[in-house]
C-alpha cells in the first residue's frame, strides 16, 4: 500500500452528506443508520452467521470433551451346575491431559471357585494408580490433541467468518440504500423539471394568445414538457426498482419478510468517519484471519502426519495395593504392573503419502493466505482512490452547477427581452437538470465508496457506528 494513500486515510476526516436532504411528504424516513442496524439484527444472512458461530463453539466443546475424565466399570458373574466359577468387578477412572499423559486409577475384585490365577485379588480388592505416557515423537502431538488444536483455531476463526459474512451483507445493503437515495433524488429532480416545463408551457401559451410571442414557442414548450414527462416516468420506474431491492433486506423480529412502507423515503443525513487508521487493519481483516486459521489448521495436520511416520511407543505403569484407597499402594515399588506398546511402520507408504499431502496443502494455504492479504491491501487502496476521486469530483460538480445556474438565469433574462429563443432557454435548463443528476450520482457513488473503504478495512461496525455521529 502506497505511503501517500496511507497518510491520506490516517489524516482525513471523511464527510458524507447531502446538501438537500429528502423530506417525507407525510411518510416515514429511513436513515442509513437505522437501515443497517435493522439489517444486522434481523436479516437471515446475519442470523445464519450467528448460528454458524454458535455451531463452531459447540464443536470446540466436543473436542475438549476428548479430555474429560471417564469412569468405566464391568461386572462378570458365572454360575453353572451350582458352581460359582467367578464373580469379578473392575472399575477404572481415566483422567486425560492436554500433554498426552493420562492418569489412571482402578479397583478390581475377583472371587469364585474356579478363577484364573492372574485375575485373583486380595479379599478387600486390588487398588491401582498409574500413568500412561507416550514415548518418542507422539509426546509432541497425537490425534486427540490435533483435533483440539484445530477446533480451537476454528473457534478463533469463527468470529472472523461471522464478521466477514456480516460485512459483505452490510456493504451490499449500504450500496443498495445509496442507489435508492440516488433514485429518489433523480425522481425528485425529474419531477421538478416537469413542473418547470409545465409552468413555462402555460406562460408561453399566454404570451402567444396575447400576441407577445411566436406560436412556434408553444410547440417547443410542449415538446420539452413531454420529453421531461418521459424522463420522469423512467425515473419513477428506477425508483420503484430500487425500493424493491431495499425491501429485500427488511425482515421482522420473528424471521418474517417485511415490506418497505409506501411512503418511506431515505432520510437525508451526514455520515462522518474520523481518522480511519490502517495500523494492523490488514491483519485484523476477517478474510486474512480466516486464511491464517486455515493455514494453521493444515500445519497442525502436517505435524500429526510427521509424527505418524516416526517410530512410537506408549508406556503404562501402575502401582498396586490391597484395598480401596491410594494409601494401600506399597511405595517401595515391589508391587506394580507395567506394559509397553510400540509401533514401527516398515514401508510407511500410507504415512508418507499423508505427510506429503499435508505438506502440499500447508504450502497451498500459505500461498492463499499471502494472496488474500495482498488482495485486501489492494482493495483498501482502490476504495481510498475511489473515495478521494469522488470527493474531488463533487467539489468540481458543485461549481459546475453554480455556473450553469448563472447561465440559465442570464439566458432567461435574454429571452424575456427577445434576445434569445425558448429553445436556448430549454437547453440551458436541461443542462442544469443534467448537472444536478450528475451531482446526485456522485453523492451515491460517495456513499458506496465510503462503505467499500470501511468494509475493506475489515470492521463492519465502523459503518454503523459512523452513521450515528
Amino acid at each position: 500500500m502506497s505511503g501517500a494513500l496511507s497518510t491520506w486515510i490516517r489524516g482525513a476526516v471523511l464527510v458524507l452528506g447531502w446538501a438537500a436532504p429528502l423530506r417525507a411528504q407525510g411518510g416515514d424516513s429511513l436513515s442509513l443508520d437505522g437501515f443497517l442496524t435493522r439489517v444486522r439484527a434481523t436479516h437471515p444472512l446475519a442470523q445464519q452467521a450467528l448460528e454458524q458461530r454458535r455451531q463452531v463453539a459447540q464443536e470446540l466443546r466436543v473436542a475438549r470433551g476428548g479430555f474429560d475424565p471417564a469412569i468405566s466399570a464391568t461386572w462378570d458373574l458365572k454360575r453353572f451346575n451350582g458352581i460359582g466359577y467367578f464373580d469379578e468387578f473392575d472399575a477404572r477412572l481415566t483422567v486425560p491431559t492436554p500433554w498426552g499423559l493420562d492418569f489412571k486409577l482402578g479397583w478390581e475384585l475377583a472371587a469364585g471357585e474356579i478363577i484364573n490365577p492372574e485375575r485373583k485379588t486380595p479379599g478387600q480388592g486390588l487398588f491401582s494408580a498409574g500413568v500412561s505416557l507416550p514415548i518418542g515423537p507422539r509426546i509432541l502431538t497425537d490425534e486427540r490433541r490435533t483435533a483440539l488444536r484445530q477446533a480451537e483455531l476454528a473457534d478463533e476463526g469463527a468470529d472472523a467468518e461471522r464478521d466477514l459474512a456480516i460485512a459483505r451483507l452490510l456493504q451490499g445493503a449500504a450500496r443498495d440504500w445509496g442507489n435508492w437515495w440516488e433514485a429518489e433524488a433523480r425522481l425528485r429532480i425529474a419531477e421538478e423539471g416537469v413542473a418547470l416545463a409545465a409552468f413555462r408551457l402555460e406562460a408561453v401559451r399566454k404570451r402567444v394568445i396575447a400576441g407577445a410571442g411566436a406560436a412556434i414557442d408553444s410547440v417547443e414548450a410542449l415538446a420539452e414538457w413531454e420529453r421531461r414527462r418521459v424522463l420522469a416516468v423512467d425515473a419513477r420506474a428506477a425508483r420503484d426498482a430500487a425500493r424493491l431491492v431495499v425491501t429485500g433486506y427488511l425482515w421482522g423480529a420473528q424471521g418474517e419478510p417485511v415490506a418497505l412502507p409506501t411512503a418511506s423515503i431515505p432520510a437525508g443525513m451526514t455520515v462522518t468517519v474520523a481518522r480511519l487508521t490502517l495500523d494492523g487493519a490488514i491483519d485484523r481483516h476477517p478474510a486474512v484471519q480466516q486464511a491464517q486459521v486455515r493455514w494453521l489448521q493444515a500445519d497442525a495436520q502436517r505435524r500429526l502426519a510427521l509424527v505418524s511416520v516416526l517410530p512410537s511407543a506408549n508406556l503404562d505403569v501402575s502401582g498396586l495395593g490391597a484395598g480401596r484407597e491410594l494409601g494401600a499402594i506399597d511405595l517401595s515399588g515391589e508391587d506394580y504392573k507395567a506394559g509397553i506398546s510400540t509401533r514401527l511402520p516398515l514401508l510407511a507408504r500410507r504415512e508418507f503419502g499423508r505427510l506429503r499431502s499435508a505438506e502440499a496443502r500447508t504450502a497451498q494455504l500459505r500461498w492463499e493466505r499471502d494472496r488474500i492479504r495482498r488482495d485486501v491491501a489492494l482493495t483498501v487502496d482502490r476504495a481510498a482512490v475511489e473515495l478521494r476521486g469522488v470527493e474531488g469530483q463533487l467539489e468540481g460538480q458543485r461549481r459546475v452547477i453554480v455556473g450553469t445556474e448563472a447561465l440559465l438565469t442570464a439566458e432567461q433574462r435574454r429571452f424575456e427581452t427577445g434576445a434569445s429563443s425558448l429553445l436556448i432557454v430549454n437547453l440551458r435548463e436541461r443542462a442544469l437538470l443534467d448537472e444536478r443528476l450528475r451531482l446526485a450520482q456522485l453523492e451515491g457513488r460517495r456513499a458506496a465508496a465510503l462503505g467499500a473503504l470501511v468494509i475493506a478495512l475489515g470492521d463492519p461496525s465502523l459503518l454503523t457506528a459512523a452513521s450515528r455521529r
